[in-house]
């Protein structure tokens, strides 16, 4: 595991996610009636109709928005420019991409705006007399001498914008068309509902596999955990490697690497000895008895014990290491004493009757 995750990663074929955010572009249009009718008056402005009469309003006009929708915050630089366009394509199936005979194109407006963000927009005027656009439209057929496919005439809107959103980095070109189609006596309009362009989708990208925290820090402290066991399996297997006081000595190591944290070293003052004292089993029951009574356990750097001073006693632990070394050196000073004769004074007496013998 621990090679796995440090030695040999993985890669993957995935897809990183981008911030993804949307832009909308809608048209406006409308016509004024230019003359008196039965049925319209002159000065009468219609909006978004789906025909319009040529001779009656020649001359179509609206707006193009153009706006934004982001999860965070955006702070984007935007060129709107508007042109009509009139060209002449081959027919085509869906999904087909047309070939273009010929094509012109006439700037109608252009306007910039700095720094507009999300859910603001931008709104750019146009006009154009469509009558004299399908002249246009009769002129170019005229002096081809006729048509080789479909002729197509649209007004464009082409956004550029350059900035950030949800912090990345922003260049986009977006285009939204309005086509205009004409008949005998009209012009029609297609339809204006706003149009919707999305961008940071998911993209491939090559992803490195890594182990996470069960591989990389889960792996190592299994291996030393592994080794830790391995070692005391062999320990505990010969013991007669060890004796009381070495497998003392290991306990209390233990035991202090275990509670360290619970555990101050700190040279008690000579008044602190003067309490009552009592002795605990363990130095894990005297880290209890600590964080019952909101103490810290010393560790006194002279003696080698631990003390928890608590409502007027001194509780304290002996390692074990400390009395199995202190237990031996008062057995070895036991076995070279003078065996006791009963009597605390010398026998004198005997002492000059020999020497008067020798």
């Amino acid at each position: 595991m621990t090679y796995t995750a440090y030695a040999a990663p993985d890669t993957t074929a995935g897809q990183q996610e981008s911030a993804s955010w949307e832009m909308t572009g809608s048209f406006d249009h409308g016509a004024t009636v230019v003359r008196d009718s039965t049925v319209f008056s002159a000065g009468t402005t219609l909006t978004d109709r789906p025909v319009y009469f040529t001779q009656l309003s020649p001359e179509l006009n609206g707006t193009f928005t153009t706006g934004y929708d982001a999860s965070n915050r955006g702070h984007l630089n935007q060129t709107v420019s508007l042109s009509l366009v009139m060209r002449e394509v081959d027919e085509r199936g869906q999904g087909e991409e047309a070939t273009v005979h010929w094509e012109t194109s006439e700037q109608l407006n252009t306007a910039t705006v700095d720094s507009v963000g999300p859910g603001e927009s931008v709104t750019v005027p146009f006009v154009r007399n469509m009558s004299a656009v399908e002249a246009d439209r009769n002129r170019i057929q005229n002096e081809l001498g006729g048509s080789a496919g479909e002729t197509e005439v649209f007004i464009r809107a082409v956004v550029d914008s350059s900035g950030t959103v949800d912090g990345n980095a922003v260049d986009e070109t977006t285009r939204y068309t309005l086509p205009v189609t004409f008949g005998d006596s009209t012009y029609s309009v297609g339809e204006a509902e706003p149009t919707v362009e999305q961008y940071g989708p998911a993209q491939p990208a090559t992803v490195d596999e890594t182990s996470g925290s069960m591989g990389s820090v889960g792996g190592p402290l299994l291996l030393v955990v592994s080794l830790g066991l391995l070692i005391g399996f062999v320990a505990i297997g010969r013991p007669e490697r060890l004796s009381e006081r070495e497998r003392a000595r290991l306990s209390d190591e233990r035991d202090r690497e275990t509670f360290d944290e619970w555990i101050s070293t700190i040279k008690l003052p000579a008044d602190a000895f003067e309490l009552p004292r009592a002795e605990a089993a363990s130095l894990g029951e005297l880290v209890d008895l600590a964080i019952d009574t909101d103490n810290r356990v010393i560790e006194d750097p002279d003696d080698g014990r631990y003390y928890v001073r608590h409502d007027g006693y001194l509780y304290h632990y002996r390692p074990d290491s400390e009395t199995t070394a202190s237990d031996e050196t008062t057995g070895e000073h036991t076995e070279s004493a003078i065996p006791d004769t009963g009597s605390t004074e010398p026998n004198t007496d005997s002492e000059s009757a020999e020497t008067t013998d020798q």
